[in-house]
């Protein structure tokens, strides 16, 4: 049989189930989709496929032939590659020397032979219709084309099956639009892509075949053109999800927060903010769209008082907050969300308890002459944990014992339950949970917006800004290129805008 087919896959880590008795066939020159909610087991079954984990149990089978993989070199001689989600490039080198890494050509055995090696790379790149120029240095490259040498890079080694692992997680709508012309082009010459994504719709559009995996098992395999997204959602979750929609409609109030023509400072790493002006009313969301690293994060910097800001001025509720230290910042009543919850929101090793009170101790609640106070802690946290549903064996557990979902809700509990708070800064929310746990952020941002809150919300996902916004403002390179009310905002003008392109396709 032409394909791969897994029996039995099972995954045991140390007597905890991540893949329990999966059976899946993946056919030859098609496009086979893994979806799935955060451990279901997509990436456990795709790094068994792959060779970097061993199944505890279960059977491998390549065109037919029982295929034993210790390993991506095993993986590499069944014509299996892997392109993950994590680029593994390095960006101080040219395009042509990124893809020999590993397998270098040599000349007189023992110096890299450069023509020879550019030589394969144009030739590949002309056979599978990929645009590179093969002497150009990555760290300059767009994200779209540095995923375009990692396919490379598979396709040099003659793989024949391609596994792609969220691939387009952090690609502008033009630049995804362009990888699923490149996935069709590559099945069309027989290639084999499986395709892991939690973008319902662009499964839909580029799979012959989903398969929905639930706790690690395997729910079912359904063809793409039979699929709804509802129909996946019900068996990926086991319930109805309601995520689409447009921003609830509330009547705006006062400006709670004015950036005025704010510039930072450019670093190696940073182009830093550049004039940026914008006015965010109380009842509304302004949602700030954006490849990752092209302002965001100076943005909020400036903002919260952790970046120096070279000229402009911010303003809290009329109150110049410019200069003022972080801590004074948030006190003045700024709810964060930050974008990675293990590193900024919480300190792991201590207790769900004291994780949902953190930066909140000098509340009269729980302080006395300086002092935390148990009984005071226990007379209200246990009852803002539950109504933020956050499930846990109790709440002296550290909070590393959660899962992703409930890590988030008690950063949630304790920024919209505990602070007081008519701002809130949410940085990518829902990053790394599943579509449960987005829902559930979902309401809780509209319930501070319906309280009155002013609500900015930096996400990369897309979907999610279009869904939560009033309006949108579009960052390229630390420079906001428009803000467009939501009902004039389309895919295809935020994601020009996006990439540097004003209307009438002049770029930046």
């Amino acid at each position: 049989m032409q394909g791969i087919t897994m029996t039995g896959i099972t995954k045991d880590f140390f007597g905890k189930l991540a893949l329990q008795d999966v059976d899946i066939t993946l056919k030859k020159g098609t496009v086979h989709a893994i979806v799935g909610e955060n451990g279901a087991g997509k990436s456990t079954l795709m790094n068994i496929l792959s060779g970097t984990l061993p199944p505890t149990t279960g059977e491998i089978t390549v065109d037919g032939e029982k295929a034993v993989l210790r390993g991506p070199q095993d993986a590499a001689k069944y014509s299996i590659g892997m392109v993950y989600q994590h680029f593994m490039l390095v960006p101080t080198l040219t395009v042509w020397q990124n893809v020999i890494l590993g397998s270098e050509p040599l000349k007189h055995g023992y110096t890299i032979d450069k023509s020879t090696a550019i030589d394969r790379i144009t030739k590949t790149c002309e056979t599978y219709g990929i645009d590179l120029n093969p002497e150009r240095l990555v760290g300059d490259m767009t994200v779209g084309e540095q995923q375009r040498i990692e396919i490379l890079k598979v396709l040099m080694r003659d793989a024949e099956y391609l596994i792609l692992d969220e691939p387009t997680a952090v690609l502008t709508p033009q630049e995804t639009e362009q990888l699923c012309d490149n996935i069709r082009a590559l099945k069309k010459m027989g290639k084999t892509i499986i395709f892991i994504s939690h973008k319902l719709e662009e499964v839909m559009d580029i799979a012959d075949e989903i398969t929905v995996l639930r706790l690690g098992r395997m729910i079912g395999t359904v063809p793409a053109k039979e699929s709804t997204s509802e129909r996946l959602v019900q068996m990926m979750v086991g319930r109805d999800v309601q995520l689409d929609g447009y921003p609830m409609a509330i009547e705006k109030g006062d400006v709670i927060l004015h950036v005025e023509n704010v510039c930072t400072e450019r670093t190696q790493f940073s182009s830093g903010l550049q004039n940026i002006s914008f006015d965010l009313q109380a009842g509304e969301v302004l949602g700030i769209a954006g490849v990752d690293g092209n302002g965001q994060t100076e943005l909020v910097d400036a903002i919260l008082g952790m970046t120096r800001i070279s000229s402009g001025k911010v303003e809290k509720s009329g109150v110049n907050i410019t200069g003022k230290s972080s801590s004074q910042i948030r006190n003045s009543g700024v709810a964060l969300i930050p974008p990675d919850r293990h590193s900024q929101g919480l300190v792991l090793k201590n207790s769900i308890l004291m994780n949902s009170v953190m930066g909140c101790e000098a509340d009269k609640r729980f302080c006395q002459g300086g002092l935390l106070r148990r009984r005071g802690l226990m007379d209200t946290m246990p009852t803002v944990l539950q109504e933020y549903d956050v499930r846990m064996p109790s709440i002296e557990a550290k909070v590393s014992e959660l899962s992703g979902g409930n890590q988030q809700k008690v950063i949630l509990a304790r920024e919209f339950g505990v602070r007081d708070s008519d701002l809130v800064i949410a940085v990518n929310p829902t990053r790394g949970l599943d579509i449960g746990a987005i829902e559930f952020v979902y309401k809780r941002l509209e319930e501070q917006k319906a309280a009155g809150k002013a609500v900015l919300l930096i996400s990369t996902e897309l979907t999610e800004i279009m869904r939560m916004s009033d309006r949108i403002a579009v960052f390229f390179k630390g420079r906001c290129m428009d803000i467009i009310p939501r009902d004039q905002a389309d895919i295809t003008r935020i994601g020009s805008l996006m990439m540097g392109i004003q209307e009438g396709g002049d770029r930046e």
